[in-house]
């Protein structure tokens, strides 16, 4: 069989050449996301209403990048396995599956928005201005939202064939193409909101048409091979079962952000609301290259299980964890130390750079053990242990956070414990739910090794 990159190289040179693009590829898309804000809230008289407006759109595109990952990941992690076993007819059975799969649900996802769309926005708080702006900014995501699905799962597919650099540099022009578009689109031709969303929409049909391209010239595009209803439908339950744990975990994501911000606007107020926005972003940033290491570990582990090298993927498992670790330690020292300093990029207040600085000090408490959690939830995932991936995800989001976030300002409330005020007891339950989170993922992870 043809030599790839998975055999050439060390592990280590493996799990650095995967994971640099893929972290890279996720800080590049979260700061899209952070220039899209930016020009929200520069576009003169409507500013206010269009932050207002893509606000409140928040937690619909949240669900919107969930269902995206829902095929992607689960296509790239199959299409590792198959190369890994040399099966290249399943291979190309999984990737023909899982791309109509995605065409399928990203349809379906917009078409249903678009119907609803009218008692969504009500539904989410939009009046007024607001709900006008909201509603030609949902109209044209709707569009991109499609192809926005597709590429993904392409980027995804390129990683999983062992170019992951191709990965980062395909995402890194569709960037670029967002920020120029929105620029001109926005300012030049004063469109507003509709100019961001343009903006979006054409850097997702750039990446869409350039993976294809890519994957078509590297003669590693699946060929249309007859597959019965029956056939398709078993794979792509299988390709569901996989992604559905990293779907479920963020929508539940969204979930408890919802609960949590309902609990800080009943207890502190909006000003508390602020503090944890700040916090949150800061602790979502760093938060990158552990997510962009497991989620590109997932290729390599699945390539080693698909043939059955099972001591280079525990040896990966265990360097990605020390890595992680090495990182969170390092992240956590520099937040402790010049925590002041960065958060000054978010705002010059200074009762707020203190009351962030507090919470800061308390969210990364527990940052180091993050790395621990996400790689045993990854193994879980590329060795069909779907359900215990989604339990580790649910018992973090939902089962622990969501009854602490409910339980302890009244706890302290009632109890003077160190004068911690109710509305700051809110921030606790994330180190308390990294921590059980870990003891179970730890007990899931000894399980695994045993079998």
């Amino acid at each position: 069989m043809k030599s790839n990159i998975f055999d050439d190289y060390s592990i280590s040179k493996l799990i650095a050449t995967f994971s640099l693009p893929a972290i890279l590829s996720l800080i590049l898309e979260m700061m899209t996301s952070v220039v899209d804000t930016s020009f929200a809230g520069h576009i003169g008289s409507q500013s206010e209403s269009a932050l207002s407006a893509m606000g409140l759109l928040s937690p619909l595109l949240a669900t919107f990048v969930a269902l995206q990952t829902l095929f992607a990941t689960s296509t790239a992690i199959m299409i590792s396995k198959d190369l890994g076993s040399g099966d290249q007819l399943r291979l190309n059975k999984y990737f023909q599956s899982g791309f109509v799969m995605t065409c399928v649900v990203s349809v379906v996802t917009s078409g249903t928005t678009w119907i609803l769309m009218e008692p969504l926005l009500t539904m989410l708080g939009a009046k007024g201005e607001v709900w006008m702006l909201a509603k030609d900014y949902l109209t044209i995501i709707l569009l991109s939202n499609i192809l926005s699905a597709i590429g993904y799962t392409l980027t995804s597919v390129i990683r999983a064939f062992g170019y992951p650099k191709a990965e980062a540099i395909i995402i890194t022009i569709a960037v670029a193409i967002n920020i120029v578009c929105n620029a001109i689109l926005t300012f030049g031709f004063q469109l507003g909101v509709v100019g961001i969303a343009l903006g979006t929409f054409i850097s997702e049909l750039v990446c869409a048409i350039i993976s294809i391209v890519y994957l078509v010239k590297h003669r590693i595009w699946f060929s249309t091979n007859k597959i019965s209803l029956k056939e398709h439908g078993w794979m792509s339950f299988q390709l569901f079962k996989i992604g559905f744990a990293q779907t479920a975990i963020q929508l539940l994501a969204g979930v408890s952000a919802f609960i949590v911000n309902h609990q800080l606007i009943s207890i502190g107020g909006h000003s508390q609301i602020a503090i944890w926005n700040i916090a949150n972003k800061v602790y979502m940033l760093v938060l990158m290259p552990i997510i962009g290491i497991t989620q590109a570990v997932q290729t390599i582990l699945a390539y080693f299980e698909g043939k059955g090298e099972l001591l280079k993927k525990n040896i990966t498992v265990k360097k990605t964890m020390l890595y992680s670790i090495v990182y969170g330690i390092g992240i956590t020292i520099v937040m402790y130390m010049f925590g002041n300093v960065i958060l000054h990029l978010f705002t010059s207040d200074k009762t707020m750079l203190m009351s962030t600085q507090h919470v800061v000090k308390v969210i990364f408490l527990t940052f180091p053990l993050l790395g621990i959690t996400y790689t045993i939830m990854t193994l879980l995932q590329v060795t069909g242990r779907e359900i215990h991936a989604v339990l580790l995800g649910l018992t973090r989001q939902v089962i622990v956070i969501v009854p602490l976030v409910l339980l302890l300002p009244i706890i302290f409330s009632t109890e003077n414990v160190y004068n911690i005020s109710p509305a700051f007891s809110i921030f606790l339950s994330i180190p308390l739910a990294d921590i059980l989170t870990l003891s179970i993922a730890i007990f899931f992870y000894r399980k695994t090794l045993e079998k």
